[in-house]
């Protein structure tokens, strides 16, 4: 309704269907539950095969330690050469294929290193912290290391018999296999799931497409039915939950449909009514030019009556019948030419032109009122409007502007272009209209005037009218200073 202050407008955003939506977000939760399960699966493997390299690293930590330890002993006693034994035994063991050792070294209590499979690691005291940690403990240390970009799982094994220590063995498993079975188990996943999400992408279409399709049918034929077309009907299938909401939907159609057609009917009533109403008030001014002529006209045909012989009165006189009967049938003409009911069929008017035409229907309740006239529209100022359109607009501000000012003033009407919009502006110096009433006057059926003197229906017709060609209705008033109707219209209508 125009009076309301707060209008909110719902526009359509681009984006996906929700057949899309439903794919899409079906397709990222299988590829998110594989990836969890994969991850899951991966990370048991490692465990598994971690395990397995501790357990193998601990069983070798246990059979070298012996035999190191009587080493050790032999070489103390002086019963075999110092470090010849023990380099061998060492060098023998790393070069096993059975393990993927990295290294192999024997420490003394210090933490020196006495035997290696490398050399040049003779005599160096490592201080590293499974060192440090490997020569106070009690039972195997074990602990995962890079080394060199090669990760590890490193032993320090305790060599003591009872309390008495003899140095710690130190060795490396590489955990490369581990990382390459890893990665092999990764690529058997992905290869799984890329297989699962091809078939599942099938069964994904065809269930968006039974369950979702019927959606998607029912909004497209929604978005159709916007505005006034209304002859749209979703195709109904099936008889469950879905076939039920395309059915209430088809149903709501033709509810629609009959609600609009009765809202025309009563629009069209209204319309009606208020054009009567014009004509009613327009009445008085009516008479007095239908009167003026006729009283001329008898006067007339008694001249004629009494000097009907004479060829000179005759002709005289006919004449002037003539003129008054062409006057009384051109007021009569433009009160049904206002009257009557068309289509809207917009054309290029002179709007000045077609101001004075509508002020001659009114001219005699402006006179009898003292209210004086201006039409400062300027001549070739044109609009494509349909003529009964516009003129029933302006008819309507001018008996308004007439009640207005019963006690004499004067009314304006004023026309330019400005910014793309051509606009009118019609000026009374009236009574005004109150800050209450200002925010009502277009609303249906509002009316300040006495019972039986307004339909209330005038100033609603003009709003829907001129919002018909995506035109504005403005109005400036203050008590006792008068009013002003300001129109806009597009300058290019379509």
């Amino acid at each position: 309704m125009p009076s309301q202050d707060t209008v909110v407008t719902m526009k359509n955003r681009p984006g996906l269907s929700l057949q899309s939506k439903f794919v899409l977000i079906t397709t990222v939760a299988i590829i998110v539950l594989m990836g969890i399960i994969g991850y899951m699966a991966v990370k048991r493997e490692k465990n598994i095969q971690y395990a397995d390299v501790e357990n193998q690293g601990r069983l070798l930590g246990d059979t070298l330690a012996i035999p190191i330890i009587n080493d050790l002993i032999y070489e103390r006693l002086g019963l075999v050469e110092e470090g010849g034994l023990l380099d061998n035994y060492i060098m023998e063991i790393f070069n096993k294929k059975d393990v993927d050792l990295l290294y192999l070294t024997i420490l003394d209590e210090d933490g020196k290193v006495i035997s290696h499979n490398n050399i040049t690691e003779y005599g160096k005291v490592y201080s590293d912290p499974l060192t440090v940690k490997a020569l106070k403990a009690n039972n195997t240390v074990v602990q995962q290391f890079s080394h060199s970009g090669d990760s590890s799982m490193d032993f320090g094994v305790p060599l003591s018999i009872g309390k008495k220590r003899w140095g710690t063995l130190k060795f490396g498993i590489s955990l490369k296999k581990v990382e390459q079975e890893s990665l092999a188990t990764i690529s058997k996943i992905i290869i799984s799931t890329l297989f699962f999400l091809a078939g599942g992408f099938v069964i994904i279409l065809f269930l968006s497409r039974r369950f979702i399709g019927p959606i998607t049918q029912l909004a497209n034929t929604m978005e159709k039915a916007r505005g006034d077309y209304l002859d749209v009907k979703v195709d109904v299938k099936g008889s469950d939950e879905l076939a039920a909401l395309g059915e209430r939907f088809n149903s709501m159609i033709e509810r629609i449909k009959q609600a609009n057609e009765e809202i025309q009917r009563t629009h069209e009533n209204l319309v009606k009514s208020e054009k009567l109403a014009s004509i009613g008030i327009l009445a008085a001014g009516v008479a007095h030019e239908i009167n003026n002529p006729l009283g001329g006209l008898f006067n007339c045909v008694q001249i004629m009556r009494q000097n009907g012989n004479n060829p000179e009165f005759r002709e005289k006189y006919l004449s002037l019948v003539h003129e008054g009967l062409e006057r009384i049938e051109g007021t009569v003409s433009k009160l049904l030419w206002m009257a009557r009911k068309g289509e809207h069929r917009p054309v290029d008017i002179d709007l000045r032109h077609a101001v004075n035409e509508v002020y001659s229907l009114v001219e005699y309740k402006l006179r009898k009122s003292g209210v004086s006239f201006t039409n400062e529209i300027s001549d070739g100022l044109r609009l494509a409007v349909d003529p009964h359109d516009f003129q029933q607009v302006i008819l309507n501000l001018f008996i308004n502007a007439a009640h207005a000012m019963n006690n004499g003033g004067s009314l304006n009407v004023r026309g330019y272009n400005e910014d793309s919009m051509l606009k009118i502006e019609v000026t009374d110096t009236g009574e005004g209209i109150s800050r209450e009433n200002i925010r009502k006057i277009f609303d249906p059926f509002f009316t300040t005037k006495p019972p039986g003197e307004g339909t209330g229906l005038g100033l609603w017709l003009s709003y829907e009218i001129i919002r018909n060609y995506n035109g504005e209705i403005l109005v400036e008033s203050e008590p006792g200073k008068g009013s002003t109707f300001m129109l806009s219209f597009p300058v290019n209508l379509n």
